[in-house]
């Protein structure tokens, strides 16, 4: 019963809608045609009497009843006491249309968790789903007309073969109540699933787990097509747009007359006999009323309302095809015609060719990036400074008047975010090799204005090591997680370059970093010398790298 247009609109064109306008099943004039035609008559007979039976003092009474009806049209806010209820109505129609309860899911999984192709493995398979269609049936025998049309009594029922000489008794012998009973097959249905799980023919727990979540859902659905059908929309506001309505157009019979000496506007002498934007308002409202009664209960006969009958025949032939003849094949495993083909093409006809397109990958694909911009360093964290100690002291933590403020703080963020700490070292004029500087030997150096770049083109001194304690995260070989690596460069320029030029081997003495001193427990490694000028320690091959 419901009118489908999908392929006529497929695509859009020149006509598009306008094709529309002249389909007649479900159409606005298929609908609308009586109520027009009476408008349209009861319009010209008012007109006639006006020009040809009223006498001169009743012209005048008329004009004046015209000129009042007009102002009462005008002040009437139809359009949006309508618009507003058709809405409403429209989104109420399409959620009780999502409330009919499919048995697609259950019988997928029914006939998945409950074993035996035998007899009565057959039998329970088909007896539950029998039983949820049947609860279905009895909730549509109670709201919809053509389905109480096509079973008027449960006998009807049990002729369909839906219920056996058995069921039906049990069903007459309740107690009579006050409430509707569409229920009672979902109680024969666990009571069956109970057996089925006693005699060993759901051998999972977690089976009848799933079959009861996909029973309860389809239960709650049967309740919320009875809840549809018990709780209306409220009868004062149905009440309000149908006076609304059929009042502004009763009024508009005698206000929209032209009359002599009328100042109307948008009125002219070819509103005398047919008026035509009259008309045109009459199909918009009244079109918009008519909507609002073909959807606000879709369970009846009407164009638009849901075919519930043919809902009932496929449920029932798909239930019984999955759970019983489908279930008892067994399909042969081949291998598909694309199993050894890395690269799969897939055939198209002739007439579906211009529909294929390239495959959309993002619409920054494609955007080039500048190779002078491909290097990657770490920023300078800044921080906000607070207003009152801004003049006191820095709050950048490579700062060395809050180092010993900050430090335990700086060391936990390094090691967790992964950033690099770059410490310069400069040595005494003493010419033994060792490292001195003083207590600010081992500051680290504020990074900014270049990082790792300035790093990498710096020349080469074998008088100012610089220790590179890197915290990129790199894959474990062991775990294959992240974890951090470093490298540490020697004290002296000697030992540097003997360890590089692979002279004599003796025990390095490296300069520890402030992690390093905050890390006391964590296990040393062995550490690569990078001479300074050469590529970034970042990019050191595998082989000269430790995993921390």
């Amino acid at each position: 019963m419901t009118v489908s247009y999908q392929s006529k609109v497929s695509s859009s064109s020149s006509a598009g809608f306008t094709k529309l306008l002249f389909l007649w099943r479900g159409s606005l004039y298929q609908v609308l045609y009586r109520e027009l035609l009476l408008f349209m008559v009861a319009f010209v007979i008012i007109s006639a009497l006006y020009r040809n039976a009223f006498t001169d003092a009743q012209k005048e009474i008329f004009e004046k009843i015209v000129r009042y009806c007009d102002a009462f049209i005008s002040q009437l806010p139809l359009s949006f006491i309508l618009g507003f209820y058709v809405t409403y109505v429209a989104k109420r129609w399409w959620n009780q249309y999502l409330a009919i309860p499919w048995p697609d899911r259950a019988m997928h999984v029914i006939s998945m968790y409950v074993e035996g192709n035998d007899d009565y493995g057959c039998m329970i398979r088909r007896s539950l789903m029998r039983y949820l269609i049947l609860t279905l049936i009895l909730v549509l025998r109670s709201i919809s007309s053509p389905v109480k049309k096509r079973f008027p009594t449960l006998e009807h029922v049990a002729e369909s073969g839906y219920m056996t000489a058995d069921e039906i008794e049990v069903f007459y012998s309740l107690p009579k109540v006050e409430f509707n009973t569409y229920w009672v097959p979902c109680t024969w249905f666990i009571s069956l699933l109970k057996e089925a799980r006693k005699s060993k023919r759901i051998e999972d727990s977690e089976g009848v787990k799933l079959i009861m979540q996909e029973f309860i859902d389809f239960r709650s659905k049967c309740g919320f097509l009875w809840s549809y059908d018990w709780i209306s929309i409220p009868l004062a506001y149905t009440q309000v747009v149908t006076i609304a309505t059929y009042s502004f157009f009763i009024t508009a019979v005698v206000g929209r007359q032209y009359v002599e000496g009328s100042n109307k506007m948008l009125q002219t002498e070819l509103d005398v006999y047919i008026p035509v934007f009259t008309i045109v308002q009459f199909l918009f409202f009244m079109g918009l009323l008519k909507v609002a009664e073909q959807l606000i209960n879709p369970f009846g006969d009407d164009e638009e309302d849901f075919e519930l009958n043919y809902l009932i025949d496929r449920h029932t032939k798909a239930a019984y095809l999955a759970v019983d003849y489908l279930a008892k094949i067994k399909i042969p495993l081949v291998k598909d015609i694309y199993f050894n083909e890395l690269e799969v093409s897939i055939p198209y006809t002739s007439a579906s060719v211009p529909f294929k397109k390239k495959s959309h990958r993002g619409s920054v694909h494609h955007m080039p990036v500048p190779e002078d911009q491909h290097m990657m360093f770490l920023p300078e964290i800044i921080e906000e400074a607070d207003p009152d100690r801004s003049r006191s002291r820095r709050t950048s933590m490579c700062s060395t008047k809050s180092e010993g403020k900050i430090k335990p703080n700086r060391d936990k963020f390094n090691d967790s975010y992964g950033i690099m700490q770059v410490v310069q070292q400069r040595t005494t004029s003493n010419g033994c090799g060792e490292v001195g500087g003083g207590q600010n030997s081992n500051a680290p150096a504020k990074r900014g204005g270049g990082g790792f770049r300035q790093l990498a083109q710096r020349k080469s001194d074998a008088a100012q090591p610089v220790v590179l304690v890197s915290m990129t995260r790199r894959p474990s070989y062991n775990s294959g997680q992240w974890k951090p690596f470093k490298w540490k460069s020697s004290d002296s320029g000697e030992q540097r370059r003997a360890s590089v030029g692979g002279g004599g081997r003796r025990p390095e003495q490296h300069q520890q970093t402030d992690v390093d001193l905050q890390k006391a427990d964590r296990p040393e490694t062995s550490a690569t010398v990078v001479p300074e000028g050469r590529v970034n320690a970042a990019f050191v091959p595998d082989r000269l790298q430790h995993d921390v």
